[in-house]
């Protein structure tokens, strides 16, 4: 049977080709390597970095040396899929959790989600108990508030001039 570094085992025990050239001839296929990306970073210039914007000692600049080297010997990485599936494509307007549309607007997610409830925000999605909504429709609802907030500001400042005044 013939071998070589391109030739895995599928489970009938015949040979097929690796997808990966690297692989060694006895990776089962579907597996992969424990470290498929080697990534080196010089951690002396990011102290030089650090000696810019402060002053420090020999001893503080090892410590510093030796953190930057712990934590780029152990990098997590976020999933590529992850990512692409957060970030919305171009002319698309993105949906948000509550929390999210709440953490934007600056207000407490109870509040949006009665918000969403009184039909002051369309609600875009809704799976079981989780409401999602959309980026724009919370932002248009906020410059709606807003502006309703100033009138009536403006409303009771007129309000207390008349009395003041008029006495």
């Amino acid at each position: 049977m013939p071998s070589g570094p391109l030739l895995g085992r599928t489970n009938g025990g015949m040979p097929a080709a690796s997808p990966h050239p690297r692989w060694s001839a006895g990776q089962a296929i579907g597996t992969r390597p424990a470290h498929a990306l080697r990534v080196i970073v010089a951690v002396d210039p990011l102290v030089d970095v650090v000696r810019r914007h402060v002053h420090l000692t020999p001893s503080v600049a090892k410590v510093i040396r030796g953190d930057f080297m712990r934590l780029f010997q152990n990098p997590a990485f976020a999933p590529a899929t992850a990512i692409a599936k957060r970030e919305p494509a171009a002319g698309t307007d993105p949906i948000l959790t509550t929390q999210e549309a709440a953490d934007l607007v600056g207000v407490s997610r109870p509040y949006l989600v009665a918000r969403i409830e009184a039909g002051d925000i369309p609600l875009h999605q809704q799976v079981g108990n989780q409401r999602r909504v959309l980026k724009s429709a919370v932002l248009a609802w906020h410059r709606r508030e807003q502006a309703r907030r100033r009138r009536a500001l403006g409303q009771l400042g007129a309000d207390l001039d008349s009395e003041i005044f008029a006495g």
